[in-house]
Parts: C-alpha cells; sequence; structure tokens
C-alpha cells in the first residue's frame, strides 16, 4: 500500500470515530429530551384525571389543559428533530459504506499483487538468489531488510482489510438500526399529532364553555389581583427592610431607589453562587408542570381581558409540598389569605418566594439547604387543584423564574 493510500485509510478511520461520538452525543440529548417529555405529559394526565373528577368544568382544568397541548407541541418537535437527525445519519451512513467499499476494494486488490509477486518468487532459491545478486555487502544488507519489512508489511495489509472489514461491517449495522428507529418515530409522531388534534379540540370546547361563566371569571381575577397586590407589598416591604439593615449595617444612610445591598462577604459569596447556577436550580416542587406562566398574557376566555403574574404558577399532586430553590435564610413568613401563607427565603441578593401554601414548616431566621422543604401546599377542592405560586426577586427587581429554574 503507498504512503497516500494508508494515510487516506488512518483518516477514514478517524473522521469515522469522531463522527460516531458525536451523533451518539446528538442521539442521546435528543433521546433524553422526548423521555423527559413524555413523563411530564404523563404527569400532566394525571393532573387532568385529578380536575376531571370534578362535575363542573373549571379553569385550572384549561390550563393544565394547556400546558398539556405545550408539551405535546415541543414532543412532536423534538421528534421531528430526531428524524432530520436520522435522515442526515441515514446519508452519512450511505456515504460512509461507499468509502469503506472503496478503500476495502483497493486494499484487497493490492493484497492480491503481493501474493502474486510472492508466489512467482516464492521458495528459499529464489530468496538466495536475490541477495547474492546484490553488487556488495551493503546492498545485500538493505536487501535483506527489505524482505523481512515485506513480510511484516503483508501481515499489516491483513490487519488493514479485516479492520475495514469490521468498520464496514458496523457501518450497515447502524444503517439498518438508524431505519428501524426512523419507522418507529414515524410512528411515534403520527400518535402524537392525533392527541394533538383531540387536545385542541377539547380546548376549543372547554372555552365555549367557560366564556358562558364571564362574571365568575371576572369575579375570581379581581380576587387573584387583590391577593397578587397583597403579596407584592409584602415581598417589597420585607426586601426594603432586608436592605435597610444591610445598609444600616454598613453605615449607609438614604442609599438610591437601584442601589443594591450592601452584603457581608459570606452573603455576597452566596449571591454570586446563585448567579452562577441560573438555569440549573431545582424546581421548588418535587413534580409539577407550569400552568400559568410569567409576565402579561391575554385571558385564555375572556377577550381584551390580560392577567398579569410577577412569577409562576405550579400545578402539582396533592399533598404536595414546596421545597427551597437554594441555599438561604427565610426572612418572612406571612399570611395571605385564610389559606394562603407565603414564604420568604433570601440567598445574598436574590429572594425566592412560596406561595399559596396551607402548612409552614419553616420560621423567620431559619437557615435553609438546597431542596429542604418549606411548606405543605394548598389544594383548592371546589376545583380539585393544587397550585404553588412562586416568585424570584434580584433585589426590587422582580425576574422570570423560568430562567432560572433546570429544565
Amino acid at each position: 500500500m503507498n504512503n497516500t493510500l494508508r494515510h487516506l485509510f488512518v483518516l477514514l478511520v478517524l473522521l469515522f470515530t469522531h463522527w460516531q461520538l458525536f451523533a451518539q452525543d446528538k442521539k442521546k440529548e435528543l433521546e433524553d429530551d422526548i423521555r423527559r417529555i413524555e413523563e411530564e405529559i404523563t404527569f400532566t394526565n394525571q393532573l387532568l384525571d385529578e380536575t376531571n373528577k370534578n362535575k363542573e368544568l373549571t379553569m385550572n382544568e384549561l390550563q393544565i389543559l394547556q400546558s398539556q397541548i405545550t408539551k405535546r407541541e415541543n414532543l412532536i418537535a423534538t421528534i421531528q428533530k430526531q428524524l432530520i437527525r436520522i435522515d442526515n445519519e441515514l446519508v452519512k451512513s450511505e456515504k460512509e459504506i461507499d468509502k469503506v467499499t472503496k478503500e476495502l476494494t483497493l486494499l484487497r486488490e493490492e493484497y492480491a499483487r503481493m501474493i502474486l509477486f510472492a508466489y512467482r518468487n516464492r521458495g528459499n532459491y529464489n530468496t538466495l538468489m536475490f541477495l547474492f545478486a546484490s553488487e556488495d555487502f551493503n546492498q545485500a544488507y538493505h536487501r535483506l531488510k527489505y524482505l523481512q519489512q515485506y513480510a511484516v508489511y503483508r501481515q499489516t495489509q491483513i490487519k488493514r482489510i479485516e479492520q475495514a472489514q469490521q468498520l464496514l461491517l458496523e457501518t450497515v449495522n447502524r444503517l439498518e438500526t438508524e431505519k428501524a428507529q426512523k419507522i418507529s418515530l414515524f410512528d411515534s409522531e403520527k400518535r402524537e399529532q392525533i392527541s394533538l388534534s383531540t387536545e385542541r379540540l377539547q380546548k376549543d370546547k372547554s372555552v365555549q364553555q367557560l366564556s358562558r361563566k364571564e362574571s365568575q371569571l371576572r369575579q375570581t381575577i379581581r380576587q387573584k389581583e387583590r391577593e397578587a397586590q397583597q403579596l407584592q407589598r409584602a415581598i417589597e416591604d420585607i426586601i426594603a427592610e432586608e436592605m435597610r439593615r444591610a445598609n444600616e449595617r454598613e453605615g449607609i444612610k438614604n442609599p438610591g431607589p437601584d442601589k443594591l445591598m450592601e452584603l457581608t462577604p459570606e452573603e455576597l459569596a452566596l449571591s454570586n453562587s446563585f448567579t452562577l447556577n441560573k438555569g440549573k436550580l431545582p424546581w421548588p416542587t418535587e413534580r409539577g408542570v407550569i400552568s400559568a406562566q410569567f409576565g402579561e398574557h391575554p385571558h385564555p376566555v375572556l377577550k381584551k381581558v390580560k392577567t398579569k403574574n410577577n412569577g409562576i404558577d405550579i400545578a402539582t399532586s396533592k399533598m404536595s409540598d414546596a421545597r427551597c430553590i437554594y441555599e438561604g435564610i427565610v426572612v418572612s413568613v406571612n399570611r395571605i389569605t385564610a389559606t394562603n401563607n407565603a414564604v420568604i427565603v433570601r440567598h445574598g441578593n436574590y429572594f425566592s418566594v412560596y406561595s399559596n401554601l396551607e402548612e409552614v414548616y419553616v420560621k423567620r431566621g431559619d437557615k435553609l439547604k438546597i431542596k429542604e422543604l418549606i411548606g405543605r401546599i394548598h389544594t383548592d377542592k371546589s376545583e380539585s387543584k393544587t397550585e404553588l405560586h412562586f416568585e424570584l426577586w434580584q433585589g426590587r427587581q422582580i425576574v422570570n423564574p423560568e430562567f432560572w429554574l433546570a429544565r
């Protein structure tokens, strides 16, 4: 085998190995996404089953159904990404098979020429004549080394052929596996599309039914707005008090409205650590789905009505507990309504808020660890709804918790 062919073969093996590792990582990432979304859909179905026990349709059921539709759309989109990936892999595998087949043909042809040469020059007599025909001792020595290297090279050539054959076999087997996966994913996508169509029809029907309860819905909105305002005032007062104490400790008077609180070295380290964990923080519930997102959104039923959410609402199962998203200290336990307690935990310059708790396990001044239980989430029996309201503040600024929590 000439040097060019040998280098091409080595490069082919290296490229194949690198591409295979990259493809496996991408495949695992998409498979993990599909599995995670499927688990979320299963849990959302359980929540829908609980709400369906009520004879009367509720907004909670509609919100969970909308969450289910969103997750179903995400699942279909992820399956489609997986299908695109497989199509790309199929093209690469077919090209790889063609390349390896050509390389294998060249290897076999060159090995056949070597065998033919060895056959024509077989026997000890020909070998001795080849050596004795040398002009001097130095040439004879080089001819002997050549014969020895040639024998080793033949064995190396056999190994390269075996490697190429194994590479070809692995690529063909992977191609067949990918084809089977593609068929399976196509079937999954069809099933999910059917489920999505059914859920969208169910949602439209629910919206029509709930639109007949306009006055009741508006009354509920007003009640939630009052509770939200009360909670916001409590949070702002707590943060203002924390900042006053921190600034007083540092001898600062009348700080500006945009001034962050002065932190001790330990508080600063905790705040920086919290910042570095953006997008990785655990959920404030062990399991749950977001039933209401952060910010201002059109009401799902009432036209020309918008609702504002300073945090996110997380629907979960009955008897579930709220848990601390990061280590910190409890700075407030407030009662918002007869069945709605709110706990505020400080993490340096950050504050996490856990509201709609019917029972609280902590008190002001408690130092909490990550995932430590804070309280039992209230269940509204009239709607079979167990929902945690969760907010996140950076100093006086409200931030979107979804950007901070792990997927």
